[in-house]
């Protein structure tokens, strides 16, 4: 069985991750190793338990980082750590996004390049200059929007130091996925987390209004993390090398968002906007051509996933 390394296993879309490589319905097992600074808050039933290890870790410390791959010896890594924050956080604390960023994703591929590993490295929309739609061969062109200065370089600094390696170690077996805004269950609901994850909060504790900010004319791609790691798991089993977006090809602004999960929620709830804060950038839509072309198209309808999201919060806070 091959072994699969997951780092930021206790993430949105890690703990996903974890959840499909043990339950995946085809002709291949895999041991998985689940790896994160936290506690573990994965559940699994005794049937799989046999295959996961759980290492909870400092990535940041390069001889913990270097000693997991000692140990495990890995067929194949997906870096889906991350930090997560609002844009504020973004723009205040800006080393709480690069420091740890740059000293786990460069050891990670250093590693994977050292033993040629497969590695799927998880980038993100924000690495994207503001624009009318994300194409893939586009990012290198432009500088980030403000708004996701730092944030997105902590994701390009890993995606060049791939093509470096490749330029100079012909090294190629690895992918990089850049999914557009992502959420789903396992995301923070304490008001730090995605603006979905947000939302949910404040319209379920909501007895006659919500504040939202700018005037929600805003469009965003909105993808399922379930989705994602479905898409992940692709990327690798097809062997793909490539560099690919993963969105939804919809455009959704975010009134429209917002009003979906205030019907899901079957509250009586108006928005107040406040527009003497930020919109953010008017458009945020992935082109979805390569992807479809290689069939990593999203499985999970909006409102669908919404429904989902929301239920699973107002049950986790009962």
């Amino acid at each position: 069985m091959k072994k699969i390394l997951v780092t930021g296993c206790n993430g949105l879309v890690g703990k996903f991750l974890i959840e499909k490589l043990l339950r995946h319905q085809s002709d291949k097992m895999y041991l998985v190793i689940g790896a994160d600074i936290k506690e573990s808050n994965i559940n699994l039933s005794d049937l799989y338990k046999n295959r996961f290890t759980y290492e909870k870790v400092d990535l940041t410390n390069e001889l913990d980082l270097i000693g997991l791959f000692d140990k495990h010896n890995p067929d194949v890594v997906i870096n889906a750590f991350g930090i997560k924050g609002s844009p504020i956080r973004a723009k205040t604390q800006p080393v709480d996004f690069l420091y740890p960023s740059f000293k786990i994703n460069t050891e990670i591929i250093n590693q994977c390049a050292n033993t040629d590993t497969w590695l799927i490295f998880v980038s993100s929309v924000g690495v994207y200059a503001p624009a009318e739609k994300f194409v893939e061969d586009d990012v290198w062109k432009t500088l980030p929007g403000q708004a996701d200065w730092f944030p997105a370089w902590s994701k390009r600094m890993g995606e060049i130091l791939l093509e470096a390696c490749k330029v100079q170690y012909g090294y190629e077996k690895w992918a990089i996925i850049r999914p557009a805004n992502i959420f789903g269950e396992y995301d923070d609901f304490n008001g730090k987390g995605t603006v979905i994850a947000s939302t949910i909060k404040k319209v379920y504790e909501a007895t006659d209004s919500i504040e939202a900010w700018g005037d929600g004319t805003p469009v965003r791609d909105f993808v399922y993390a379930g989705d994602v790691a479905n898409a992940i798991i692709k990327l690798y089993e097809n062997r793909l090398h490539t560099t690919i977006n993963f969105g939804s090809g919809e455009e959704v602004s975010i009134k429209e968002m917002i009003e979906m999960i205030i019907e899901v929620s079957k509250k009586d709830i108006s928005i107040i906007w406040d527009t003497t804060k930020p919109n953010g950038d008017l458009r945020r839509l992935m082109d979805v051509s390569k992807q479809e072309k290689y069939g990593l198209v999203t499985q999970t309808k909006l409102k669908e996933s919404i429904y989902k999201v929301y239920e699973y919060y107002t049950k986790s806070i009962r």
